[in-house]
């Protein structure tokens, strides 16, 4: 017995699972000079139901809603506080880190959610069966 809310989960599971990978691939390189980072693009699956990964693309155009701030060290160079957060964060090489973190969160609590909805699915299909015996 195929249930399509389970199925549509397993989907997700397996396009989270690499939206997963591609945000781990780019918090690991980003200190490395010239990286580009890694976007899932996900999309809807056949027939409008469940999840899927359309493309792994490479983001271009450099920094994507950057908001760090940072001040000056006393009597320094105002911009140099700037490029040393920048620098720590792997900001220098497009890879934002806040992006990055925030996209892993979304991650979590999704996959959880497609978790629970499978659980539900093997609870209620055993109760059922259970009734039927």
């Amino acid at each position: 017995m195929v249930i399509d809310g389970a199925s549509s989960s397993a989907q997700a599971l397996q396009a989270f699972g690499t939206s997963l990978d591609v945000t781990a691939h780019n918090v690991a390189n980003m200190t490395t000079e010239g990286y580009q980072p890694l976007r899932a693009e996900l999309a809807d699956g056949p027939g409008g139901q469940g999840v899927h990964v359309a493309a792994v693309s490479r983001a271009g155009g450099g920094l994507e809603n950057a908001g760090t701030s940072a001040t000056a060290p006393a009597g320094g160079d105002p911009g140099e506080g700037l490029r040393g957060v920048s620098s720590l964060l792997g900001m220098n090489n497009g890879v934002d880190v806040t992006r990055e973190m925030v996209g892993l969160m979304q991650i979590e609590r999704a996959y959880s959610a497609n978790a629970t909805m499978i659980s539900a699915v093997e609870q209620t299909t055993g109760r059922v069966m259970d009734l039927i015996a």
